[in-house]
């Protein structure tokens, strides 16, 4: 009788420690292409395992819960996590409290506008949390408003990079990493710039760099375009930076500059105005803002891009000469 009581104990002991192991350490199959779930930033570990249990990741949510419980309430991290072939509970368990998730990047390119930005938010960011996120011609301004720029604009203030995110992190979040990333670099590079640069405040030289950045020079040539346009700052000439008309065109602009845009009336139009149009008109990116803060040591206020290959002329004289021969050469070319 005692071995019969005994034998029974130890079936009501082990059975429950069976069951816990098979639910926990036993791997199910997964579909062929296996699962992506987000878990989102601020979800509560029972709403974490409620939506894997509802992708059918956790056969077994309560018996997770309970090993859950056991390790300690640990927490079960953010992210997108992609389940491939055969995988346990406890696998499961172990992946979220490591945070071993896919990672998620917004990047942003040299050059783009806030526009452009804003535009890989809506369209290429899929578990990114977009309230309060502005749009339309008054972005810029309203991003300021919130910290994301500086001197009423967003334009220009995006440190080109890539940033990782979670799941359920706010767009207005990675922004203002983006933001603090620019100011910190562009405070730094001022502090350490060139003597006598015809540059009032940071503001001017990140407003200058971004033309730098979208005349789409290669690095090398940068601080030799840089001079050219601080020459002309110092003269006060007009920059006649062909970037500025187009970033003034916007949505008219067709591909090309015509004659008609050239003379199109905006503050941003350097053919026009003299000086630095009142904005960024895109995001320069570190080797343009260096660029800037430390040009060649040149007389030029002229230039021409021939390809990759750019002649500079301290006359205009000596340009036009240099726009005969690139329209010979060109001409050339095509015949």
């Amino acid at each position: 009788m005692r071995r019969i009581l005994l034998s029974f104990l130890l079936v009501m002991i082990l059975a429950p420690l069976g069951y816990y192991g098979f639910t926990m350490y036993w791997p199910q199959t997964l579909p062929k292409g296996g699962k992506q779930v987000p878990i989102r930033l601020g979800s509560g570990a029972l709403e974490s395992i409620q939506t894997l249990h509802q992708a059918g990741i956790l056969p077994y949510p309560q018996m997770f819960r309970l090993a859950w419980m056991m390790a300690g309430h640990p927490i079960l991290q953010a992210g997108l996590y992609d389940f491939q072939g055969r995988i346990s509970q406890e696998q499961v368990l172990r992946r979220l409290r490591n945070g071993q998730s896919t990672p998620l990047n917004l990047v942003i390119i040299p050059g783009w506008t806030l526009s452009m930005v804003l535009q890989a938010l809506h369209n290429d960011s899929p578990y990114l949390n977009l309230h309060a996120l502005p749009v339309g011609e008054q972005a810029g301004r309203q991003l300021a408003d919130v910290g994301v720029g500086a001197n009423g604009s967003a334009e220009g203030w995006l440190f080109p990079d890539s940033y990782r995110y979670v799941p359920g992190s706010t767009a207005l979040s990675i922004l203002k990493r983006a933001y603090q990333r620019m100011h910190t670099n562009l405070w730094h590079l001022w502090s350490k710039r060139a003597a006598g640069l015809p540059l009032q405040d940071p503001y001017q030289a990140l407003i200058l760099a971004s033309i730098v950045q979208k005349e789409g020079a290669p690095p090398a040539q940068q601080a030799h375009i840089a001079a050219v346009f601080l020459n002309r700052l110092r003269k006060g000439m007009p920059l006649q930076s062909d970037p500025t008309v187009i970033y003034a065109l916007g949505k008219h602009y067709q591909g090309h500059l015509t004659p008609q845009d050239m003379q199109v009336s905006s503050p941003f139009n350097t053919y026009l105005h003299a000086g630095l149009p009142p904005t960024p008109i895109a995001m320069p990116g570190m080797s343009s803002l260096q660029a800037v803060l430390h040009p060649s040591d040149s007389q030029n206020l002229y230039f021409i891009a021939q390809g990759n290959t750019y002649h500079y002329s301290t006359t205009y004289a000596q340009h036009i000469q240099q726009i005969k021969r690139y329209l010979q050469a060109t001409a050339r070319t095509a015949s």
